[in-house]
């Protein structure tokens, strides 16, 4: 028996960084790679397709476990014809869902069924978080044997500088999808990553780094912002954000709204600040006094060598082969 994993390559942006990531894990654990290229399946012929699939799937035998990580971002017919194939060599099927785009995009809903029928498929789903399960199963989810990711690690051996008190709160992120950025109007100055839209005096904009170089720089001082535009609120309380991994990986203490779906780690971790609106963040890291915010980095320094060294995702990615394989497991 041998163990695959999926892994898209050609993307820009998180959702490969994550792909890759937890494919640099599972390699280290002896998964083996079935690589899928960015690309607009329309071009291909169904012959073509399936030429394609058969090139990505070559390896496969009877016997075999596969985790695909979905989406692909190649479309859901293009996910639809992947798993379809994949179940031709009699293999064991696992899911991990990093994003569930009907959820994502109130203009993609028409695509839930589509997508808890491929769920469905799974002998094992790896699920973002158990209230992502619970509204799954509102639509129809089946499959019994579920383990819970909850958090993005970022492995890395990158050193932290020690984080210095500085009343100032980063956020990577456009504004075109996070609006919120334009309008910040508060005291405390909001230091904004790859823009050079014309934003609030009070926006601070920030030349785009790579992610080591993100990292090391976040790590000097202040607050992480993880924060959804007001038409995303529902999925916020579902998915795994990866960017508070990344605060957290580079050692400095988070701000989130209260309802993520993170929210337990955060507060019995001593992580950060958990807020009812971007107001009463301003105001907390206003009158914050240093010795809070020290031991809030003490308590996130505590915790991050997990994202640092991948054991969520080494834990997920073991506990969902013994799943398969174990019929106590429920």
């Amino acid at each position: 028996m041998r163990v695959y994993i999926t892994n898209i390559n050609g993307m820009a942006g998180a959702a490969q960084i994550g792909q890759n990531m937890v494919m640099d894990v599972a390699s280290s654990l002896g998964y083996r790679e079935l690589g899928i290229y960015a690309y607009n399946m329309q071009a291909d012929s169904e012959i073509e397709l399936n030429k394609r699939l058969d090139g990505i799937l070559a390896g496969l035998h009877r016997g075999d476990v596969v985790v695909v990580q979905l989406p692909t971002w190649n479309s859901t017919a293009f996910d639809e014809k992947l798993l379809s194939r994949i179940r031709l060599f009699g293999v064991k099927l696992v899911i991990f869902i990093h994003d569930v785009v009907p959820l994502m995009f109130a203009s993609n809903f028409y695509l839930m069924e589509r997508v808890i029928a491929m769920y469905n498929q799974a002998d094992v789903l790896i699920a973002p978080s158990q209230a992502m399960v619970d509204k799954l199963r509102e639509h129809g989810l089946t499959t019994q044997k579920v383990v819970l990711q909850r958090m993005w690690d970022n492995p890395t051996e990158l050193p932290m500088y020690p984080a210095h008190f500085e009343r100032k709160i980063h956020f990577p992120g456009n504004p075109e999808r996070f609006p919120f950025v334009r309008e910040w109007r508060f005291d405390v100055p909001l230091h904004v990553y790859g823009t050079n839209e014309d934003l609030p005096e009070q926006v601070v904009k920030e030349a785009w780094r790579p992610n080591d170089e993100l990292m090391m720089d976040l790590s000097r001082g202040g607050f992480g912002l993880v924060w959804m535009a007001e038409h995303d609120k529902d999925y916020m309380k579902l998915y795994c954000p990866y960017k508070l991994g990344t605060f957290l990986t580079a050692g400095i203490p988070v701000i989130v709204e209260r309802g993520i779906a993170n929210q337990d780690i955060i507060e019995e971790n001593k992580l950060g600040l958990v807020v009812d609106s971007l107001e009463e963040a301003a105001e907390l890291v206003k009158q914050l006094p240093e010795e809070t915010y020290q031991q809030l980095v003490a308590n996130v320094r505590g915790f991050n060598p997990l994202l640092r060294n991948g054991y969520f995702t080494r834990r997920l990615l073991i506990e969902a082969i013994c799943a398969v394989y174990d019929k106590t497991e429920n």
